[in-house]
């Protein structure tokens, strides 16, 4: 009875609170690519447009991200959105061209380069993901400072991959659990590897 006394159910349930509100933050956010998801009858076959149309997640992502320093989802979402928009577009038409060549070298004499072509998405992804942490103006160099970093801490990115990927399957076979109840969480585990990653470009938030 004492142990249960001491438990801090408010911070529990502040926490759980927090997590849900970014949860639905996160569904409003990106309602038009879960709107097509839905009415899709193959999503498989048109994985071009659904890869396009994820370009959405990078300002929901963003803001996610800003809302776990303390600050607010949709001042975050307002304040990153043009930024990690064009981070998410430019990350989904390089998986879509990667992809797509990927495909094409399949059963051919170039499908040697299906390992080096997979690995570039890889790195697109966890690239994109470490500069949606950063709120600062977006330069060749940075992206360049994101994509090294992020293959240097090879380990976090490989959890963050390990955890996004978790989540996309817990969106696609279970809706339910994935978006109200798993999204806030795991993007925050994912958001606290990424600061590690990105720690040398923002010093003064460490």
């Amino acid at each position: 009875m004492r142990l249960l006394a001491r438990l801090p159910y408010d911070t529990i349930f502040a926490t759980a609170y927090a997590f849900l509100k970014t949860n639905l933050a996160l569904v409003a956010a990106t309602l038009p690519l879960l709107v097509a998801f839905a009415f899709s009858g193959e999503p498989l076959a048109a994985w071009p447009f659904f890869v396009a149309l994820s370009a959405v997640l990078g300002p929901a992502v963003a803001a996610a991200f800003g809302s776990f320093t303390g600050g607010s989802f949709w001042q975050a979402y307002r304040k990153r959105f043009g930024r990690s928009l064009a981070i998410g577009a430019a990350a989904a038409f390089a998986v879509i061209v990667l992809a797509t060549d990927f495909r094409l070298a399949l059963g051919t004499p170039f499908g040697a380069a299906t390992p080096m072509l997979a690995l570039l998405v890889v790195l697109v992804v966890v690239t994109a993901t470490a500069l949606l942490a950063l709120d600062t103006r977006l330069t060749s160099r940075l992206v360049v400072a994101a994509a090294y970093l992020s293959v240097r801490k090879w380990y976090l990115s490989l959890a963050n991959l390990a955890v996004l990927g978790v989540l996309a399957g817990a969106v696609v076979t279970k809706p339910a659990i994935g978006l109200f109840l798993l999204a806030g969480p795991a993007l925050y585990v994912v958001w606290a590897n990424t600061r590690h990653i990105v720690a040398p470009l923002t010093p003064a938030q460490d």
